[in-house]
């Protein structure tokens, strides 16, 4: 029988990695997919980044929760054993990058919330819309949280083929 905190990182775990795969694939499908008449374009967009900034800060906790739960439990959870002191490195490198990705990430998401073209309520924090901005700082800021969401699917990937590896 597995520990408590055994299960308890795990559901953190799962719960963060399928809040991941939902914002990875759900925002861009809004609003590139859907039919903007509906709605109307602005209340589309809004409906679209609120959601994903809701569920980007929830993330954000769960992350924080699962990176912190260990020490507040004061609990050793139980890992993979390496095979040797490169195949370590190789999973802490991994596991830092995945976390450093979600915190750029959410980073990122946050300035171009507010350097947005149209208002946007996040919250019930209403951002006012920036035109300036939107044209100076927006675009290379989308650049790298683009590439941050390229990145963490390749994290991913290697995270996933690391357990099937472990697995085997």
């Amino acid at each position: 029988m597995k520990s408590k905190s055994y299960i308890v990182d795990r559901a953190l775990h799962w719960i963060s990695a399928l809040l991941l795969l939902f914002m990875l694939l759900n925002l861009s499908s809004q609003l590139h997919n859907v039919d903007w008449d509906i709605k109307g374009q602005l209340e589309h967009r809004q409906d679209a980044v609120e959601l994903h900034a809701v569920l980007g800060i929830i993330l954000v906790i769960f992350t924080i929760a699962r990176l912190i739960f260990p020490y507040l439990t004061k609990t050793k959870i139980e890992r993979v054993n390496p095979a040797s002191k490169k195949h370590s490195i190789f999973i802490k490198a991994t596991h830092v990058s995945l976390y450093a990705c979600i915190f750029l990430l959410a980073a990122t998401g946050l300035i171009l919330i507010n350097n947005y073209q149209i208002p946007l309520t996040v919250l019930g924090i209403e951002l006012p819309p920036d035109k300036d901005a939107f044209y100076q700082v927006f675009p290379g800021i989308h650049d790298i949280h683009m590439f941050l969401k390229q990145l963490i699917w390749w994290l991913i990937a290697i995270h996933f083929f690391g357990i099937m590896y472990a697995k085997r």
